[in-house]
This record gives C-alpha cells, structure tokens and sequence, in this order.
C-alpha cells in the first residue's frame, strides 16, 4: 500500500487525522482517534455514546484497535502537527521535536504582570500594541535601578538583542523576595545552548551578588521559572545592601553559549 493510501486508511473519519495515540473501535469496527472520542464522551454519558461513523455502541471501556496503533508507531506515514493553524506534516520522531518550537504554539506574553496566552508567532505584535509604553529595548546589558521602582511592581519589559536573538532580562517581586533571571525569544530547545550571568553591585560599599544559570525559554511561566532554581534571589536586606546614597544599584548581566 502506497503512503497516500495508507495515510487514508489510518485517518481518523472525525477529524481527519492521522491518531497519534490510543484507537478505539465500536461494535461494529469503526475506528475513533482518542482525542475524539473524549469529546464524544465530554457530551453524552457511556450508555448514550453511539458511534459518529454508523451510530454503533462502544464497549465499556471502549475497545482498542492496537492493530492500527502498529501501523502507526511503525510506519513511516507522516503526521500532522498538533498546533492549529499549522500545516507541517513530519515523521512522528520529528514531529515532537518540531512541535516544542512550532511558531504556532502558544506561549506567555514575556512581560511579567501580563503572561496572557498567545501564539508564538504574535509575540511581537503583542508586545508593540499592548505593551508599546512600557517596553524598552536596552543599549547595553547593563541598568542602573532606582530601588523604589523595585517596591510595587515588576520590572518592566526590556528587550535585549544579541546575535540577532532577542533575549528578556527580567525582575519580579514575589512573597517579599526578588528574583532576576533572562528569558529568550525562543523555544526550549534554543534556550538550552544560552546561559547567562549577572552581577548586582553597590560600589559604596563593594557589596555584590553574582549569579550564572540557563537562560529561560519564552514557553514558561513566572512560577515555572522561579521553580527552576535558575535565577538570582535577592531578599529585602539583600535588595536594601545593594543600593548606594542615592537608593540605586547598579545591574550588569550577559548571555552567552
């Protein structure tokens, strides 16, 4: 059998695609993908389920067409992304790769106190028409923080570009504690090849703190971010040490492979 016919035979006759998971049958043979199925199911209880195909019953549970599933673990017929809107259609082994960074993924808005979900490829016209007033593109990696900014609010969204990558260092305040860390414009496969450092300095006093961890991919939450242990926590003595006369310290981070 050739792959487009193949690739027929395996389609899902819901949803037109190729399942990537379980096959469910019922009585009467018809296939179903999983993800089908739970919708079904979602609508109607186990006793009222019928069958889109032929209005059979399903078992309960449903019985599995592991047949099918073979087929399909073992061939070579190519599968379409999960992702709505995207076309690509890859071996299922590439097809997980590319679905980490696909552009039509969704990820949080990069600015702290926003995190709204949108898809991957809108994150810059997001950022230009929501949050135009409070986005600054840095110069340097370097920033001279007045320490009152830091006591009601996270910092705001700053953008800095390095090897045509955009990268967000980033500055929040949770539960009395602060955290910095540097975020990427891309997707964790990316992120992990980026590390970055950052020192905080009163020169006063000479008292600094340093840190040096992975750079975070755009896909993570604050939350998810900070569970990663991969930022520098700065309690309110800490932030109070680093500011000089002039209630300012001083910040200086890089990036780097």
């Amino acid at each position: 059998m050739d792959a487009s016919k193949l690739k027929t035979y395996l389609k899902c006759p819901v949803c037109l695609d190729i399942p990537r998971s379980k096959i469910f049958a019922c009585s009467n043979g018809h296939k179903i993908c999983e993800s089908c199925y739970d919708k079904i199911r979602t609508t109607a209880n186990m006793n009222a389920m019928l069958c889109p195909n032929g209005r059979c019953k399903y078992d309960n549970p449903p019985r599995r067409n592991r047949d099918l599933e073979y087929i399909v673990e073992n061939s070579d017929v190519k599968l379409s992304c999960s992702r709505p809107l995207c076309q690509v259609e890859m071996a299922k082994d590439n097809l997980l790769k590319h679905e980490v960074e696909c552009e039509f993924r969704t990820v949080p808005c990069p600015h702290t106190t926003c995190e709204k979900e949108i898809v991957f490829k809108q994150v810059e016209d997001h950022i230009k028409r929501v949050h135009q007033d409070v986005c600054r593109v840095l110069q340097r990696p370097k920033k001279r923080i007045m320490n009152s900014l830091l006591h009601n609010c996270d910092w705001k969204l700053y953008v800095w570009e390095q090897c045509k990558v955009q990268f967000y260092p980033q500055i929040v305040k949770r539960n009395g504690d602060w955290y910095f860390w540097v975020k990427i414009k891309e997707g964790p496969i990316v992120a992990s090849q980026w590390k970055f450092s950052v020192k905080m300095e009163n020169k006063d006093t000479g008292y600094r703190m340093e840190f040096s961890g992975s750079v975070h991919p755009v896909d993570l939450k604050v939350d998810q971010q900070m569970e990663t242990g991969d930022c520098l926590r700065m309690s309110s003595k800490n932030v109070e040490k680093l500011q000089d006369v002039k209630e300012c310290f001083k910040i200086e981070f890089k990036v780097f492979k």
